[in-house]
Formats: structure tokens, C-alpha cells, sequence
């Protein structure tokens, strides 16, 4: 495989891992400073402290995550990442979801990452956003 396809492979291992082991600053550490994230249904986050504020808020929304990683496919400076998941809201309510995230990295640092899921059911199930200051 090509150097740019390992490299960013790489990186989105590890940003999993982060991510499975519930660590946003793990996350974090694989953003470039000013990094893009989207997410369907909430809203564009430009920056860590953005993005490090809507993960401060989306972290509690479910819980007992079962997070399921269907594929990795990884071309250049992009990577798709289907999954599944099964949770209970932070009120209780049983939680089932699909989506797929999407995935730039450049120079070893993610630049954008657009994580497509179901927005109607993100309204009706979880808090809103933004929360309520």
C-alpha cells in the first residue's frame, strides 16, 4: 500500500481505540489544531475546543455502548468507517443506530471527520443541541 493510505490507517486506528476505551483527549490527540468535525444532525465544530466541547456533552448521552465497527476502508488521506451500535440513553431509553464516519487525514493529523447517523432519531432520543447555558 501506498505511504499516505498506512499513514492515515494508522491514525484511525488509533483514534478507535481512543474512542472505544471512552478517551476524548485520546481523540483529541489525533486532530490537527484546527480540525473540522460534522456531525448529522448537530452541527459543524471547528477547532479542539469546539469539538472538545460537543464531546464533553455527547460522552453521557448513551450509555452501555456497544460500539461495532463493520469495516475500515482506507484510500489516501480518506477512510469510511460503517458501523452499529447499541446503547440506553442517559434516560433510560433503548438505543440501536447505524451510521458510517467519515475521515481525513493529512500530515498524520486528522483535518475533517463527518459521522453520518440517524438525525430523527437523535432529536427525539437524546438532549438537545446545544445545551442549555
Amino acid at each position: 500500500m501506498d505511504p499516505t493510505t498506512e499513514a492515515t490507517r494508522a491514525v484511525i486506528e488509533r483514534v478507535y481505540v481512543a474512542y472505544l476505551a471512552g478517551s476524548a483527549e485520546g481523540m483529541l490527540a489525533e486532530m490537527a489544531e484546527d480540525a473540522c468535525v460534522t456531525f448529522a444532525g448537530h452541527g459543524m465544530f471547528r477547532g479542539k475546543d469546539e469539538i472538545r466541547r460537543y464531546m464533553a456533552w455527547a460522552g453521557p448521552q448513551l450509555t452501555d455502548l456497544k460500539f461495532n465497527i463493520k469495516a475500515k476502508i482506507v484510500d489516501g488521506e480518506y477512510a469510511a468507517v460503517p458501523w452499529d451500535e447499541t446503547a440506553r440513553t442517559k434516560r433510560g431509553e433503548p438505543w440501536e443506530a447505524i451510521g458510517c464516519d467519515v475521515w481525513r487525514v493529512v500530515n498524520g493529523k486528522i483535518v475533517e471527520l463527518t459521522c453520518i447517523g440517524d438525525t430523527d432519531k437523535m432529536r427525539r432520543l437524546l438532549e438537545p443541541w446545544p445545551p442549555a447555558e
